[in-house]
């Protein structure tokens, strides 16, 4: 008999997991995309309908090794993914899958390892997700970014280049790779500080930047560029990435009337590209796929965890129910959603719809879902399972590439350069309003003649020449044409880009340009000028250390001539002390060979000075050092504010262990006292009911506990506000006592070394110590999971070490530095016990692996 019924329980338990597998299946099988597991070797082990149904293979044939048959060859993944499975971490690439119809679309891997106990890999999950769409788009959106006549490009928001445009390289010789390794190298040495000075500036507050610097060609030309970046934001404010056009202005430089033109047109070109700057959307993530299933008798309602996650609900508080989900629903979209729904109830393949819900804070998501309902023998509906995934950044992406090319069309529209788009047949297919105006012929009258019909004069010349070079080739090609018919005297710029549909031209007037060599000397002297009336102190040295050359501002401050201050050093200027770190730093940026920042100090009228000195290299024609140059920024008063800034948060310190000290008196002698009150009197009350009443008598015996929990969590509390023992009795008995107690709470066992006679030290001193293991055990208890920590307390001449150590999983060295290398997600009282610890004269430190983390703090001590 009991043989049968466990026979019976295996039964039960055998078709329950079999349910669940099946449902399982149904659901990855609904997903709308590829997913698939191998095994540690790599070897596909399950490969869902979605991976069938595209590529054309069976089960049998995809799996092992078969599905590697379905990727092109040149993207090497045979190479790539044994490389990842090597390296055992989470792997994405893309690559291209051959579909039914025998045509290759872009996909994105993404793999992630199963690790058992011991962290041995069992088995890979992963996702391949169709991305060729967006692919092309990004192909024709950078394609119009290169056939722009402007410089563009794109910084990541710590600044480091990403990306720059053709035009970029093609003007200053530079690869992608080589302007990523040295982003100022084109920079004119005498613009680079001060260029480099405003761009922190703008980029710490998070502003649009503006300057003018001067950029060397690849010829060794040196022209004026009028600078614009602006910032991305996300929803939320942070910049996500910054975007830049650098704009020729040499014309502007060399030539007065050029000048005022040039600038209202580029006035003109900064508040349109200010308007409409470009947004270009990078390749989004796969949107998180949720499932759900609903009892149609019962009425039972299930989500899985992300289905709880994208509609922003708690799955242990929130319980779906058809009408709450309705209330997601956005109002305009509730009759859809309710028709398709009524409508598959009868159906026997999937269905799918799109729909906007509402978050409690007004944000709007945009949610795909597809289901299937499920029917019994009768043909009666009685179950419906599907899946939803959040589709908005989809969407998002599709608006903004809509707005984009609106943008880059408003921004051709906007340029004074002409933009031509010819076909293979030299016919007109686009020209911007410019090229229009240069044809002097109605627009409608323009598209789908050709060059030579509009313009029989240029036939035979260089400009037919260079254009068929280019059309023929396919090539980039630029040269200066010069137009010299019917009364016209012109010179064009003019660059061609092969594009899908033909030749795209640009072609910029540079009559200007040719006759402005005397105004390009008038504007040399003029920024000079500007220089020599910097607010900052700016000198030029020899590579001996003699003074070359100094600005008014410098000869203002030192109370020092231009005549008295050439060919001194330092050491005849300026105390020893100083003048030795100068002459030092000096050397630096002469054995670096590069652009260097230092702190110095020197001695004026009013005392010391404290500024900030950016020093750098001049190179001769041979590349060889002949002087080292400097611009110098005052923050003696900044420094002052800093110092202040320390007193002020030392007394705020202060203040806070006062209020914690009241606190917690008052917490034990009011508050304690009155729940000790209580307690006894309902002790008294337990016993003045009868043994009959026991409803009572358990109701009054809860309550007698709940007081008790009371009084013990009242203690607690203001013990670790301000722990009485560490004024009485010192650090060493504050700590023991405090652990004792966090063991009790937690269940975490700490092992504390302390040696006998520790010591008293300053009320500071035990303070910030004591706060340093409280916080320590705090973030243990909240972020490490481990169950054993160490405290180490040591004291030797001179110094006090403390050290407390977990055994948990540690913080990345990428999460654990924050602003100033404080740790920003050990807890959040770490800046407080950085503060503590440098008030009282003290150092902290903090390391982070996947074995554990270490807190260690070291503070001096008069012995």
């Amino acid at each position: 008999m009991s043989q049968t019924g466990a026979n019976r329980r295996h039964r039960a338990a055998d078709e329950a997991s079999n349910a669940i597998e099946e449902r399982l299946r149904l659901i990855i099988d609904t997903i709308p995309t590829i997913v698939w597991s191998k095994l540690p070797d790599g070897s596909a082990d399950f490969l869902n309908r979605n991976f069938r149904e595209y590529t054309g293979l069976s089960l049998e044939e995809g799996l092992g090794w078969g599905w590697l048959k379905a990727f092109h060859p040149d993207d090497r993944l045979m190479e790539k993914w044994p490389a990842a499975m090597a390296a055992g971490k989470p792997f994405q690439t893309e690559a291209r899958l051959r579909g039914t119809d025998g045509q290759y679309r872009w996909f994105l891997i993404r793999a992630m390892p199963l690790q058992d106990e011991r962290g041995n890999i069992v088995k890979w999950y992963g996702l391949t997700c169709d991305i060729d769409d967006l692919k092309r788009a990004e192909d024709r959106i950078r394609l119009i970014i290169d056939a722009l006549p402007t410089m563009v490009w794109t910084l990541q928001p710590d600044g480091a280049v990403e990306f720059v445009n053709q035009r970029w390289m093609d003007y200053t010789g530079l690869s992608l790779e080589e302007e990523m390794e040295d982003p100022t190298g084109p920079v004119h040495p005498e613009d680079l500080s001060r260029v480099l000075e405003k761009w922190r500036a703008d980029m710490a507050a998070g502003e649009a930047s503006e300057d003018e610097i001067r950029l060397r060609r690849a010829d060794g030309e040196y022209r004026w560029f009028l600078v614009r970046t602006a910032p991305l934001r996300d929803e939320h404010g942070n910049v996500l990435k910054w975007y830049g056009v650098s704009i020729d202005i040499e014309d502007r430089k060399r030539a007065e009337e050029a000048v005022r033109s040039s600038e209202q047109e580029q006035r003109e070109i900064a508040a349109q590209l200010e308007r409409e700057r470009a947004r270009l959307v990078e390749a989004q993530e796969v949107a998180n796929v949720g499932s759900w299933e609903a009892e149609l008798q019962s009425l039972n309602v299930i989500w899985s965890e992300q289905t709880h996650r994208i509609f922003e609900t708690e799955s242990s508080r929130f319980y779906p129910t058809r009408p709450k989900f309705r209330e997601f629903v956005h109002v305009e979209d509730r009759a859809k959603v309710d028709d398709a729904f009524a409508a598959s109830l009868d159906k026997r393949s999937p269905s799918t719809v799109e729909y906007r819900i509402v978050m409690p804070d007004g944000r709007i998501k945009f949610v795909e879902e597809r289901w299937q309902t499920f029917h019994d023998e009768e043909g009666k509906p009685v179950r419906v399972a599907g899946t939803c995934r959040d589709i908005s950044e989809r969407v998002r992406a599709d608006e903004e590439l809509r707005q984009a090319r609106e943008r880059i069309e408003s921004i051709l529209n906007s340029v004074s350069d002409t933009f031509i788009l010819f076909d293979r047949q030299w016919r007109y297919l686009y020209l911007n309003e410019a090229a229009v105006r240069a044809t002097a012929r109605p627009l409608k009258d323009i598209p789908g003649r050709t060059l030579w019909e509009l313009f029989p004069q240029v036939v035979g010349t260089e400009l037919d020449r260079q254009f068929h070079r280019s059309m023929d080739e396919r090539r980039h090609v630029e040269f200066d044409f010069h137009f010299l018919q019917n009364g016209l005297d012109q010179w064009w710029e003019i660059r061609t880009y092969p594009a899908p549909e033909g030749l795209a031209v640009f072609a910029t007037d540079v009559t200007e340009r040719r006759r402005a060599d005397e105004q390009l000397r008038q504007a040399e002297d003029r920024i000079r000028a500007i220089l020599e009336f910097s607010p900052n102190w700016i000198f030029l040295k020899d590579t001996e250390g003699r003074y070359l050359m100094v600005n008014k501002e410098v000869e203002r401050v030192f109370r020092i001539s231009q005549e008295q201050i050439k060919g001194k050093t330092d050491s005849e200027i300026f105390p020893p002390e100083q003048a030795a770190e100068h002459r030092a730093n000096d050397l630096k940026v002469l054995r670096e060979g590069r652009t260097m920042e230092f702190e110095e100090i020197a001695d004026l009228e009013d005392g010391p000075h404290t500024s900030i000195v950016h020093k750098f290299p001049l190179f001769d024609t041979h590349g060889n050092i002949y002087a080292t140059g400097g611009v110098a920024t005052d923050i003696t008063e900044r420094k002052r504010a800093d110092e202040q800034l320390r007193r002020l948060s030392g007394e705020l310190l202060r203040l806070q262990d006062e209020e914690r000290r009241r606190i917690a008196r008052d917490l034990h002698d009011a508050t304690g006292q009155d729940l000790v009150a209580l307690a006894t009197t309902l002790s008294q009350l337990h016993n003045a009911i009868p043994s009959s009443r026991r409803k009572l008598r358990k109701l009054a015996s809860q309550c007698q506990g709940l007081a008790g929990r009371c009084i013990r969590e009242v203690r607690t509390l203001s013990y670790v506000l301000h722990p009485p023992m560490l004024d009485e009795a010192g650090l060493e008995d504050a700590i023991r006592h405090y652990v004792d107690g966090f063991g009790e709470r937690t269940g975490i066992e700490v092992e504390l070394k302390i040696p006998t006679r520790f010591g008293r030290m300053t009320p500071d001193a035990e303070m910030a110590l004591f706060r340093v293991v409280q916080e320590s055990l705090t973030n243990i208890q909240r972020h490490a999971g481990s169950q054993r920590a160490k405290i180490q307390l040591a004291r030797s001449a001179g110094e006090i070490k403390l050290e407390i150590s977990d055994q948990g999983r540690g913080t990345s060295w990428q999460e654990l530095r924050g602003n100033g290398g404080l740790p920003r997600k050990v807890g959040v009282g770490i800046p407080s016990m950085h503060e503590r610890v440098k008030l009282i004269g003290g150092r902290l430190e903090i390391e982070s692996s996947s074995s554990g983390t270490v807190v260690r703090v070291t503070i001096p001590v008069d012995d």
